[in-house]
């Protein structure tokens, strides 16, 4: 096989007007040997083609150095968490984003190479990914809602917080976060599964290498945090919450809305604000989206998060 890559691709998809497709393709692994020379994307739905994208030998090198830059940034800890992996890839082509309006839902992308005469390629399926469950929006009131999927080089990059997004509330000179200690509801039915307390919130003076050597790196990532598992193999993650605010235990069942900590800033934070995704088939899993009842913009009009900045009320 010339080629590999995530078996599967989730999507999400809006109608505005025409249906608004939204994917992304983490890495493309080429075989032994030579890149290709020519390298080409065709998005398909039911067999038809919607949109092709090409890029030229200039363009594919360009790629392939921007990736030896970037991939000795993964520790090997995190392989799995951010590329679903349990290997380095010598080599790839990194962060290929479809964001484009069309009459229908993509539900192939076909990836084909050029070497000299010959041309080989595979098919991945895009799901467009529909969650089995109901959600609320885990804050209450007015927030701002930044980095979400759109925002490629915040968390889409990272394969189980693809989806993810950072939801904080700030005076008006923007300049003061005035989330911190605002309650953290449970966005959905489910079971905890994970419950970490007992870090104060991040500040200058933070080893945040110490955090990692006594609590593990999903403590110095995430810092305080609650991890629910709900059906269909779903899990949700609220992070960086307030030092002595987790109230719920491994193993309670909770219920949508129902209380189960305070915003803080502990972990890897820059500010107080909730860092929240839901992901698939355990916490190294694969983000997926979700859309919440109920969460309007600021116009009364429902939002999907589909900006990377949204100023919603819940």
């Amino acid at each position: 096989m010339p080629f590999k890559c995530d078996s599967v691709l989730y999507s999400v998809i809006r109608e505005e007007h025409m249906i608004h497709n939204d994917f992304f393709l983490r890495r493309l692994e080429f075989g032994a040997g030579a890149p290709p020379s020519a390298l080409t994307f065709t998005c398909l739905s039911a067999g038809r083609e919607l949109v092709r994208v090409r890029y030229g030998p200039e363009e594919i090198m360009a790629r392939l150095a921007y990736s030896r830059e970037e991939l000795p940034r993964y520790r090997d800890s995190s392989l799995r968490r951010i590329l679903g992996l349990d290997y380095r890839p010598a080599e790839a082509f990194l962060h290929e984003h479809f964001s484009f309006f069309a009459s229908r839902a993509v539900d192939e992308l076909r990836i084909e190479g050029r070497w000299g005469q010959k041309t080989d390629g595979i098919s991945v399926p895009v799901i467009p990914y529909e969650s089995p469950n109901r959600w609320r929006f885990p804050l209450a009131g007015t927030a701002v809602v930044t980095d979400t999927y759109p925002s490629v080089n915040s968390h889409r990059w990272c394969r189980n917080s693809e989806f993810a997004f950072d939801a904080g509330t700030f005076d008006e000179t923007l300049a003061r976060s005035t989330i911190g200690g605002s309650p953290v509801f449970a966005a959905c039915d489910g079971v905890v599964e994970e419950v970490f307390d007992g870090l104060e919130d991040t500040d200058d003076a933070t080893d945040l290498a110490a955090i990692e050597a006594q609590y593990g790196e999903h403590a110095r990532i995430d810092g305080n945090h609650v991890l629910i598992r709900h059906p269909g193999g779903e899990l949700s993650l609220y992070a960086h919450l307030q030092k002595g605010s987790v109230s719920v235990s491994a193993g309670e069942t909770v219920q949508a809305g129902q209380p189960i900590g305070r915003v803080g800033s502990s972990g890897s934070s820059w500010t107080p604000h909730l860092h929240f995704h839901v992901m698939r088939d355990g916490i190294e899993g694969p983000g997926v989206p979700v859309r919440f009842d109920g969460l309007r913009t600021i116009l009364g009009e429902p939002c999907l998060l589909e900006d990377t900045v949204n100023l919603v009320r819940a």
